[in-house]
């Protein structure tokens, strides 16, 4: 991840935050952080955080996850990243350890968009154009908020099945 952070550094310098490359290595660098970034961020906000509204439902289908999902599985990325580390086994008793996992995920996601709209905010201040902040933002976009509205949307799913089950 060290490297990895000096090649963002050397692009946005080089390349400047306007540049797609520069863009799509920020993606890709935050998109490592993920792992790192879970477990800290988990323990740390209290689990009503992460509770879901019903009208949420209709925020997901107009914004697309359902594809994105869809997208998700054609790719494997579900089957071969997404279900191992999820660790789910689809029992009832594991719903608790599934949702620890979403939360876990959700948590990441945010924390690592968090620094696109910093690096966005950056570019902007220091003169850069609207575009070179923009594409600051974008990737972040597909690599970070479409997959918190997708963990948000399983967990709309479970949370009935959660409030059923004895703790």
């Amino acid at each position: 991840m060290l490297a990895m952070t000096g090649v963002v550094i050397m692009n946005w310098f080089v390349l400047g935050p306007s540049n797609p490359v520069c863009a799509l290595t920020v993606a890709g660098w935050t998109y490592g952080l993920l792992p790192g970034t879970a477990g800290p961020a988990v323990r740390l906000l209290p689990r009503h955080w992460f509770r879901v509204a019903g009208g949420e439902r209709v925020l997901h289908r107009m914004l697309g996850v359902e594809v994105f999902d869809w997208l998700l599985e054609r790719s494997s990325y579900n089957r071969h990243v997404a279900r191992p580390l999820r660790g789910f086994n689809g029992t009832r008793a594991a719903l608790p350890s599934l949702e620890l996992s979403l939360r876990a995920n959700v948590s990441a996601h945010v924390a690592c968009f968090a620094l696109h709209i910093l690096l966005a905010t950056v570019a902007r201040v220091t003169g850069h154009s609207w575009g070179g902040a923009m594409w600051m933002l974008l990737p972040g976009v597909v690599v970070h908020v479409y997959p918190v509205l997708l963990q948000r949307s399983i967990m709309l799913r479970i949370q009935p099945l959660l409030e059923d089950s004895p703790r």
